[in-house]
This record gives C-alpha cells, structure tokens and sequence, in this order.
C-alpha cells in the first residue's frame, strides 16, 4: 500500500475537554543512512513542527502497517536516534493498520507478533492501540469506537510533553559528539607516539574511589593494604582489599575514553576516564570500554545501591598519568561506576580472577607487589599471563590459517 500523505496535514482533536492539534507527517525512509539523518528532508519537517509546538508533542503515534512491518525495526530506530531514545520513548504511541479481522478482534493481538515487533512494544511500555481497516468497519462500529476511545486515553495519559528543549539537548549532545571526534582525530596527528600509552588497561590518575572510612580518595592516593568500594551487597557497601598497585605512571601521555552517563531517572550524572581496553559492567556482563556505545548501560552507585545509567557519550583525550589496581574482589567503583579490575585479556571476569591467585597469595606473604619507585613496569606475573595470552592467540591464529590454506 503507497502512503497517503505526501506533505503534513493537520487537524484538530477533542480529549477530556483539551484540544489537540493532530499532525499527519510523510512516511520516514529506511533507506537512509544513520549518519545522515540530520539532513533528511522528511524529518527535517518534523523538526519544524517540534520547534513550532511551544508547549511540546503530547505524543508520537507510530504507525504501522502490519503488512510492511519488516521495514519498521530501521525507522523505530531513526526515529529513537533522531529525537532522543530515553526521552522519546517516553511519549511514542504504536497504531497498527491493515490487520485482517481476526487480528483486529483479537485480544491478544501482539502475541502473535514476531520478536522484534514485541520488543518494540516493549520498549514503549505496551502502548498501543488498533485502527481497523476501514474496508471492513463502518466509522460508528463498536471496534473502531473501543479503538478510538483507547487512543485517546494513551494520549491523554501523559503527564508531561515532549519539548523542544528535551530535542534540543539530543542536537547540542551530537554536536558535542562530533566536536570530540575532531578533536580526537586531530589529536592523532599531533601525538607523539614515542610517548603515548595505547593498549594497557589503566584508569586516569584523578578517578575517584570510596575508602572503607567512607573517604573519597583519587586513585593514584591508593595504597596496598587499603580497603575500597567493590560494589554492594544487600543494600549494604561492599569494601576489598588492595592487594596490588600493578601498573602506574605520574608522567607518561596516556589515550583515554571519557565514558559519559546519565541514571534513567536523569538525576545523575558522570564520567568515567579508563584506557579502551579495560574491562567495565555494561548490559548486564563485563566487556571492553572499547566496545561501549550510547545507551548502553552501565551500574552507578546512588547512596548504597547500583542503578542502571545510561552511557550517552564515549570520546577520546589524553592525560599524563595512570594507574592500575588489584582488589581482592576483582571489581571497583571507579567515579561511582562498577568496573573490573582487569584489561587487555578477553573480558572473562571469573578466569582472570582465578588465573590471579598467585598473585594474591605473594601479597599476603610478601610486603607489597607494586614494581619500581614508579610503578610503570608490569609485575612480572602480569608479563607472564600477558605472554601466554598472546602466545595462544598466535597457536589459534595459526590453527586458523593453516585450516583456510
């Protein structure tokens, strides 16, 4: 089926006493690329409906036909991309159209959905309602009036609008985005390699830690011997033992991501500076930093619990400095964000802390295991595991190409 409206159209509609200007917007392409949807014409007119409407957008209905669904998962997420996907999400509506009359009658309509479509729902809190095939229903029957009667009420239930300064944070947010990989790409050129830390797993010298006295400390303070916030356990603080300063240097130009988060609430917010290769809780599991991207989520500790926040930038900088330490736990709350001690092997929380244990056990019959006055050689047991590491990536490498030839 083509769409019908070509230019927006616009009406207006009566709900519990409060008028509403009803707006009909073209389709949205999937075929545009992500990286160009600031410069779509389709919704570059919707962005002037955004700036026209001075008390907000009451809500987003997105429309789909239920036979061209398969082209829906792309657009859903334009559109979450390009208005913002915690704020948004807040305020969309999903109108199916073109179902048969079996599917309009059923009561349990979205079950027979396929994944994606439920998780789309999903993610909009179940807001949904049907506008049945005028083919089939007369404007006056029961099910277009129950339909008709839903909507308004999903309408009418928001609390607040979408305004143009919640739009308005998500273009300025971008920019700040873009303004970052300009500079991180000019950076590159200007770098001097001889002295620049690429790989290893490190935080910045100023992240903050908690002391088990309750003490905010940075982590470049940190001593052997010191208890820190691991994370937290029923409610209650959880503090680990420092067994080992394994790497730091007060000198040495370091590249760093600047994680940047925001708690779903929206009351909290952060950074975090730790090297790509360090392993950090996100989407329930450890991963590199690295391989963060915007939204995903990420435990922050409010009070005495973790929350889920949201990451809503990743950049690069360069700092003088770094350090890394050993809890007993493996884990620490670095500037109030749950991460894992560890960095460079692949992200297996469990085996690492176990491949580890030697090295604990040298602390507790030893006086300290931080190498140098400064810190910037590895422990030799570090250096032994990283070369075994490497060494089965060779083997495995090896295996691989031998099998292709």
């Amino acid at each position: 089926m083509e769409p019908v409206t070509r230019e927006c159209q616009a009406g207006l509609i009566r709900i519990n006493e409060k008028t509403y200007n009803l707006i009909d917007t073209p389709p949205i392409s999937n075929n545009m690329s992500m990286k160009d949807i600031r410069n779509n014409d389709g919704l570059k007119k919707i962005t002037d409906i955004i700036l026209a409407c001075s008390y907000g957008i009451q809500a987003f209905i997105f429309v789909i036909d239920i036979k061209q669904r398969d082209n829906f998962s792309k657009i859903f997420k334009i559109i979450k991309a390009y208005l913002g996907h915690i704020k948004v999400l807040k305020h969309i509506i999903v109108a199916f159209t073109n179902l048969s009359k079996k599917h309009t009658e059923n009561p349990l309509f979205p079950e027979v959905l396929n994944k994606e479509m439920r998780d789309i729902l999903n993610s909009v809190d179940n807001r949904w309602f049907i506008s049945p095939n005028p083919e089939i229903y007369k404007k006056d029957s029961k099910v277009v009036l129950d339909n008709m009667k839903k909507a308004k009420e999903l309408i009418s239930g928001f609390r607040s609008a979408y305004t143009t300064a919640m739009f308005n944070e998500i273009i300025e947010a971008e920019n700040r985005e873009a303004e970052a990989r300009k500079l991180e790409a000019e950076a590159r050129k200007a770098e001097n390699r001889e002295v620049v830390v690429p790989n290893d797993g490190c935080f910045n010298l100023d992240t903050k830690v908690m002391l088990i006295n309750k003490k905010i400390l940075s982590m470049s303070s940190v001593r052997v011997g010191d208890q820190v916030c691991c994370g937290t356990i029923d409610g209650q603080l959880k503090f680990s033992k420092v067994y080992s300063i394994a790497h730091r240097s007060f000198e040495i130009k370091t590249k760093f991501l600047k994680v940047e988060f925001e708690t779903i609430d929206g009351i909290r917010k952060g950074s975090l500076y730790l090297t790509p290769e360090h392993h950090i809780f996100v989407n329930n599991n450890f991963d590199y930093a690295k391989n963060l991207k915007r939204f995903h989520k990420i435990q922050v500790l409010v009070g005495t619990r973790l929350f889920q926040a949201y990451v809503m930038n990743c950049s690069r900088e360069y700092h003088n400095g770094y350090v890394a330490i050993f809890t007993r736990s493996g884990t620490i709350i670095a500037n109030d964000v749950l991460c894992s001690c560890y960095a460079v092997c692949p992200p297996h929380q469990n085996l690492i802390h176990y491949s580890l244990l030697p090295l604990q056990l040298f602390e507790k019959f030893g006086e300290s295991t931080i190498i140098g006055s400064n810190g910037e050689e590895i422990h030799p047991y570090l250096y032994f595991l990283m070369h075994v590491f490497l060494y089965l990536i060779f083997i495995k490498d090896y295996l691989i190409y031998n099998e292709v030839m």
